[in-house]
């Protein structure tokens, strides 16, 4: 029988001895090492991906003062941002293009925040009924000279805008769709052969027929598709900026961070222009009109601040601005129409 090795360790001592990189293998990375990406320690937090240096398991008590210090910070960041955002036209704008950014809501977060906030009260306040008499059978030389009577005596425009519109009765839209549909020179498609024609009108004819006869819907498709196409406006508005101020030198990055606070601004005034707007009271309607119109002076002294030039020609930019933007608006949501009624 031969006798055992004195150099070779038991089985079992083996089995216990540490690894070579002084951790079992039982065990995440090494203390030295970052367990989430593998890299060196060099302090209380990974330089690689910043992930802190903590216990995998940590006490309830360390998650709760985490999520303590969560909310704290974003509480400290709102009250740092909502005074420049609000009160200081350009100055939010200014701050975070100058570096001064970690004590301020990102631009992308507060962009996004309140496009959610005025789609959903767009959508939780759509109804109402206001008349807009419609006739298929008229000529388009007709179409285009028609007074549109919306039964709007004795209410206030703010009211109205702040509501959807519908196409009269149900039993009027329903005759109207009937109409509609059943008449072949309604709608012309001008692209593509005969064969391509004879098959989308009758398609586009039945699509416009149930936009018709559910305009509800109609709304619903536009308000759900609303965000996708303001967000597209976004980079159109901040090109726009880059040739008016193209002297100036700035970086497109620049006008793209005006762009999404200036937004941020209008869809917050036109949240609480909407909401004042369901109130009754007439100075109400009143408070409602002029919140939704201050985006404009809003532009005019924001344009000022972040690009240093005079009230005069800071108002001349801002017209040239919006007047181009407003046709591009246009076109944005006569697409977003056409597509709400082919994808009804």
């Amino acid at each position: 029988m031969e006798a055992a090795d004195p150099q070779e360790p038991p089985p079992s001592e083996s089995a216990s001895a540490p690894t070579d990189s002084g951790t079992s293998p039982s065990s995440g990375a090494p203390e030295d090492q970052c367990e989430n990406c593998g890299a060196l320690l060099h302090g209380p937090y990974c330089s690689q991906c910043g992930q802190k240096a903590a216990e995998r398991v940590v006490p309830l008590w360390h998650m709760l003062n985490e999520a303590l210090e969560a909310v704290i910070e974003l509480d400290m960041r709102v009250l740092w941002t909502l005074p420049k955002f609000l009160f200081l036209p350009g100055r939010l704008t200014k701050e975070y293009i100058n570096g001064r950014r970690k004590r301020y809501i990102r631009p992308f977060r507060l962009y996004l925040f309140t496009t959610f906030v005025l789609f959903t009260v767009l959508a939780l306040t759509a109804g109402g009924g206001v008349q807009v008499p419609f006739n298929p059978q008229m000529s388009p030389a007709q179409a285009d000279t028609v007074q549109v009577e919306t039964g709007m005596a004795g209410m206030d425009t703010t009211a109205v805008a702040s509501a959807p519109w519908f196409f009269g009765s149900p039993e009027q839209r329903e005759r109207w769709a009937r109409s509609f549909r059943q008449n072949p020179g309604t709608v012309d498609v001008l692209f593509g052969g005969a064969e391509t024609q004879a098959r989308l009108e009758p398609l586009l004819r039945a699509k416009v027929a149930e936009a018709i006869r559910n305009p509800r819907d109609l709304i619903g498709g536009m308000i759900d598709r609303g965000p996708y196409v303001m967000f597209l406006m976004l980079p159109v508005f901040a090109f726009l900026l880059k040739l008016l101020y193209i002297r100036r030198g700035r970086l497109y990055v620049e006008h793209l961070i005006f762009s999404l606070h200036l937004h941020a601004f209008a869809f917050f005034a036109f949240t609480v222009g909407i909401l004042l707007g369901e109130v009754e009271a007439p100075w109400v309607q009143t408070a409602a009109t002029w919140v939704e119109l201050a985006p404009l002076l809003y532009l005019v002294v924001a344009m000022g601040h972040v690009y240093e030039q005079g009230l005069i020609k800071s108002t001349i930019k801002a017209f040239l601005l919006l007047l181009v933007y407003s046709i591009m608006l246009l076109i944005g949501f006569i697409l977003l129409a056409l597509a709400a009624v082919v994808l009804m």
